[in-house]
């Protein structure tokens, strides 16, 4: 009877591999509701974080490039919703502006 030999995969997958498929597969389902994101993202930067940092600008004082840097990102986010682009350019530009106002709230207001 000839010996059966199982080879086992390979469990070298690190984690950055793992997350890149996450958010792969994860984009890959929102591009269904893409309107929908688009529509979240415009919002959130348009009625929350560009007032709530206008806000801050000119209660504390800010400087003019700040208010060049956020209107900067804010179009960064629409150039892709308007283009109607792929989710997948949508999520991280709205990240990058998100974590930009806010990094900017905080400077004004500490």
């Amino acid at each position: 009877m000839a010996t059966l030999t199982h080879s086992s995969p390979a469990y070298t997958t690190n984690s950055y591999s793992r997350w890149r498929s996450a958010y792969t597969n994860f984009v890959n389902k929102a591009e269904f509701n893409r309107f929908g994101w688009a529509a979240t993202a415009a919002i959130i930067q348009g009625c929350l974080l560009s007032p709530v940092l206008l806000l801050t600008l000119f209660y504390y004082g800010g400087s003019d490039w700040q208010f060049l840097a956020s209107n900067l990102s804010f179009l960064m986010v629409l150039i892709p919703i308007l283009s109607a682009m792929h989710v997948k350019y949508i999520f991280p530009t709205f990240g990058i502006s998100f974590i930009l106002h806010i990094t900017l709230i905080l400077y004004n207001v500490l």
